[in-house]
Order: C-alpha cells, then structure tokens, then sequence
C-alpha cells in the first residue's frame, strides 16, 4: 500500500487512525485506502467508458434513463441492464451460458438493489404517492364536494354517487399504467 509523503496530499485517506489521519493513499474513485475498506472503483469506470463508446448501447442507456431527478442512479440501472444483456448475447455455446449464470446472478441481485432504492427515493422526494395518501386525497376531495353541493335539492344522491366514483378511481389506480397527460402529450 503506498504511503503519501506530504501530510497535505489531497490524495491521503480520511479515515482517522491512532496517531491522527491515516496516511496512506486512498484508492482512485474514493477518500479510503484499501485497508480502510476504499474500493477500486476503475473498472467501473472502465466499463462504463466501454459501454457508452458504442452509439447503439448509448440510445439504449438514453432510453433506461429518462427521468432526470434522479438521474445518476437511472444511469446505473442502465448501465446494469445493459451488461445483463451483454453478458447474455456474449455467450453463444452451453458451457459459455453456464459459466455466464453466476455473473448474470449478481448482475440481477445488483439490478434489484438499485430499483429498490430508486423507488425508495422516489417516494420519499414525492416522486410516488401511495394507496394511503391516494385515499386521503379521495376524502379530502369528498369532503370539498359535499361543501360546495350541500344545500342543493337531493344533493345526498349526487354526493353518493360522486363519492363512489372518487373511490373507485383510487382503488383501481395501477402505478404500471402509463401517465395519461405523458401519453397526451406524444
């Protein structure tokens, strides 16, 4: 492991040790050393410089990474996908497809890691709303309707009937069908 010989190296790992700053190196593409669990991040970088210099496989990470919240984790859901579909269409005999399960296995463990926290984040920036917020809007929308139309003649039928129809919107609302004003606008 290498040792930097200016205390003031930028390059020097921030983990602390017990004479003060650890003075090894840090690993490129992070602020720790090896021994302070940095890690290597060049052939990830590697590969993804590999990945984007085809054009084709460009339009493809273009397509995975549409939304631009949040975009760098889009990216590497992309990234992921396409070398799933890589390895896959690499493999071209029985024992090249063997030997290609165990990385497809991690490559798809990784791919769910990433959609999961993709979808963690995009809830908690408001991104997705949940059946329980949904219902809560349907109720306070409700409650709107009944305001505005009380007082008018049989108007318990017609807040009924609204209420129903606010509901029954909720409950069979799908978060895989397509965004209506997205498809309007195309």
């Amino acid at each position: 492991m290498q040792r930097v010989t200016d205390l003031a190296d930028p390059r020097r790992c921030k983990a602390p040790s017990l004479d003060g700053q650890c003075r090894n190196v840090a690993e490129e593409g992070s602020d720790y050393c090896r021994a302070h669990a940095g890690i290597d991040h060049m052939p990830a970088v590697r590969m993804r410089k590999y990945m984007l210099a085809n054009a084709v496989e460009q339009g493809m990470l273009d397509r995975f990474t549409e939304d631009d919240n949040l975009k760098s984790l889009r990216e590497e859901i992309g990234l992921v996908r396409m070398m799933v579909q890589n390895t896959l269409r690499m493999a071209s005999t029985d024992m090249e497809k063997i030997q290609a399960y165990s990385k497809v296995n991690t490559l798809l463990l990784t791919l769910e890691r990433l959609m999961k926290t993709c979808h963690t984040l995009e809830k908690s920036l408001g991104e997705l709303v949940g059946k329980p917020a949904l219902l809560r809007l349907g109720q306070a929308l409700c409650q709107a309707v009944v305001e505005r139309l009380e007082g008018l003649p049989n108007y318990e039928d017609l807040v009924d009937a609204l209420i129903v129809d606010i509901m029954r919107a909720i409950q069979d609302v799908d978060n895989n069908e397509p965004d209506p004003g997205a498809v309007a606008s195309e």
